[in-house]
C-alpha cells in the first residue's frame, strides 16, 4: 500500500500541475471519458496533502466546479493512489470501502477510477461518477486505463513546464528568496478574512474551535475585504512560482549544506497555496454572484478543514525558508562580504 503522504510524491506536485487554470489537453480527456463511460461526471483529481484538487473536470455540480476541491478523506480517488490500481464501485451507498460524505450530499452512487502518474509516482486518479449504481464492465475500465497514459503524459510534461531562470548570483538569488517569503507572509495573513468568513458561516463540529480565527476579527469581514483578499491570494501564484525556482537554481548551484532543502521546503509552500485556492475561489463565487450562499457552503464543508491545515503549514514552512535562506546567504557569503550579515528584523 503506499503513502499518501511519500515526499517523493508530494514533489512531483508542483508548478503548473497544481494550477486551477484550464489545460485542454486534460479537459478532453475528462469529457473523452465521460463519453466513453455513458457517466455525467468524470474528473481528473490530485491527492495533496488536505485536499483532493480536481485538476479537470466534466458534469460536476457548480459549487464543486468553482472550488475545484473536495477534502482528501472524502475522496473516492484515495483509495486508487493507495492500492495504485483501479478501484469500481457499483454502488458506493452499500460499498463498505468508500466515504459516505459524497454520497450523502452529492447523491454519487457509482465509480470507476484508474492511477494517473508523473515520473513513476501516482498522483491521482482519472474517474468516472454517476448518480445511480451502476456496474463498470471491464471493457470501460481498460478505455480508462488506456486514456489515462494521456493523463499521465501530460502531467509528467506540466512538472516539468518551469522556464529556466537567467544565471544569476547565488546571493542575489536568497536575497530573492528571502523577499519572497516576506511578501508570502503578508499575503497569508491578509487571507484570514477568508478564513474567518467561511469559519463563521460553517461553524459547527468540523471547525475545531482552539484554532479559529478570533471572534473579534472575523466580525469585522466586509465585502472589501474579502475582495482584497481573493485578489491578494492570486498574486500569490506567480510569487510562489518565482520562488520555487530561485530555491531549485541555488541548490543546484551551491555546495553550502544549508541550502540544501530550500527546494522541498518551496515546493510544500506552493502545494499549501494551491489547498487554501478552492476556499479562495468559493469566496470569490459568492462575491460575484457566480454561487448562492448554499451552494458555496456545501463547497466549504467539504474543503474547510484542509484549507486551515493548509494555511497553518504554509505560513510555518514560510518562516522555516526565510530562516534558512539567510543562514545559506551567511554560509556561502566569501570573506570581507556583506552579504553574511541579516537585515534588521530577520529574525
Amino acid at each position: 500500500m503506499a503513502d499518501l503522504n511519500d515526499p517523493a510524491r508530494l514533489a512531483e506536485l508542483r508548478g503548473a500541475v497544481l494550477r486551477a487554470d484550464a489545460d485542454a489537453i486534460l479537459d478532453a480527456c475528462v469529457v473523452r471519458a465521460a463519453k466513453l463511460a455513458r457517466s455525467p461526471i468524470a474528473v481528473v483529481s490530485l491527492l495533496v496533502r488536505h485536499v483532493q484538487l480536481l485538476r479537470a473536470q466534466h458534469g460536476l455540480p457548480l459549487e464543486l466546479a468553482v472550488s475545484c476541491a473536495t477534502s482528501r478523506s472524502n475522496s473516492f480517488c484515495q483509495l486508487v493512489v493507495l492500492d495504485e490500481v483501479p478501484l469500481i464501485v457499483d454502488d458506493a451507498l452499500r460499498d463498505e470501502r468508500v466515504p459516505k460524505e459524497l454520497v450523502e450530499s452529492y447523491g454519487i452512487r457509482a465509480y470507476a477510477g484508474v492511477p494517473v502518474r508523473a515520473h513513476g509516482h501516482v498522483l491521482g486518479a482519472l474517474c468516472v461518477l454517476d448518480v445511480v449504481p451502476r456496474r463498470f464492465d471491464q471493457r470501460i475500465v481498460g478505455a480508462l486505463e488506456q486514456l489515462s497514459i494521456d493523463v499521465s503524459g501530460r502531467l509528467s510534461a506540466l512538472t516539468l513546464s518551469e522556464a529556466p531562470l537567467a544565471s544569476a548570483d547565488v546571493q542575489e538569488r536568497l536575497v530573492r528568496v528571502e523577499q519572497a517569503t516576506r511578501v508570502l507572509e503578508r499575503a497569508l495573513l491578509a487571507l484570514s478574512p477568508v478564513i474567518a468568513a467561511a469559519q463563521v458561516a460553517t461553524a459547527g463540529p468540523r471547525v475545531d474551535a482552539a484554532r479559529a480565527i478570533d471572534a473579534s476579527r472575523a466580525t469585522h469581514v466586509t465585502p472589501a475585504s474579502l475582495r482584497a483578499a481573493v485578489a491578494c491570494w492570486r498574486d500569490m501564484g506567480p510569487v510562489a512560482e518565482e520562488l520555487c525556482q530561485e530555491a531549485a537554481a541555488i541548490e543546484s548551484a551551491s555546495p553550502c549544506e544549508t541550502a540544501s532543502g530550500l527546494a522541498t521546503e518551496a515546493r510544500a509552500i506552493a502545494r499549501n497555496l494551491a489547498e487554501i485556492g478552492p476556499l479562495v475561489r468559493l469566496a470569490e463565487g459568492v462575491l460575484d454572484g457566480t454561487l448562492g450562499e448554499a451552494a458555496a457552503a456545501k463547497g466549504r464543508a467539504l474543503v474547510l478543514r484542509g484549507a486551515l491545515d493548509a494555511h497553518e503549514a504554509a505560513s510555518a514552512a514560510v518562516q522555516r525558508l526565510r530562516a534558512d535562506a539567510l543562514r545559506a546567504r551567511a554560509a556561502t557569503a566569501g570573506p570581507g562580504s556583506g552579504g553574511a550579515a541579516a537585515p534588521p528584523g530577520a529574525a
